[in-house]
């Protein structure tokens, strides 16, 4: 008897002779062979615990809801976008944003430039072993503590305080 075609049926294989044509399987010339399949094909036949009848579908950990916000009312972000609040607010952090940007950069670029092209200068000593490169080299990591330092007093300051302003007019008082 030769064999056209294997078939799977609920964690059986079923044997159709060539003779007997497309036919259902589990029909009357179908043999079957009880446990031929592992616990894997089995398990990845069925499908997913969540996929059975009975097993509500989890996503990984547990987790089925969707962090997507479902309300319908959100904000209108045009409409903040062009408040006149929100320019305003964003008009400050510009003033103190772009001229911090420049200083920084102009000073660090300064440093790269002095210490490739003026090189007795930085080896000038100050005291002992210590010269003026290693000096504005430290001088380099001072500054940038300190400018986010003025940053964070100045978006603690003048910047939170119009952002919540701003959120509470929208109605969002969440987070």
């Amino acid at each position: 008897m030769a064999i056209t075609t294997l078939s799977i049926q609920r964690g059986k294989w079923l044997e159709f002779p060539a003779s007997a044509g497309p036919r259902a399987p589990g029909g009357p010339t179908a043999k079957s062979q009880e446990g031929c399949m592992s616990n894997a094909t089995q398990s990845a036949l069925r499908g997913s615990p969540g996929d059975q009848p009975g097993n509500p579908r989890s996503a990984f950990g547990g987790i089925d809801k969707s962090a997507v916000r479902t309300t319908q009312d959100r904000p209108d972000f045009t409409a903040i976008e062009q408040s006149p609040e929100f320019r305003a607010l964003r008009r400050r952090l510009k003033w103190f944003v772009f001229p911090a940007t420049a200083f920084f950069l102009i000073w660090y670029l300064g440093y790269v430039a002095v210490a490739a092209y003026a090189r007795e200068f930085m080896a000038r000593p100050l005291i002992g072993e210590i010269n003026v490169g290693l000096v504005l080299g430290v001088a380099q990591f001072v500054t940038t503590v300190g400018l986010t330092t003025l940053y964070l007093r100045f978006a603690r300051r003048r910047i939170d305080p119009k952002v919540d302003e701003i959120r509470q007019d929208a109605g969002d008082l969440q987070r």
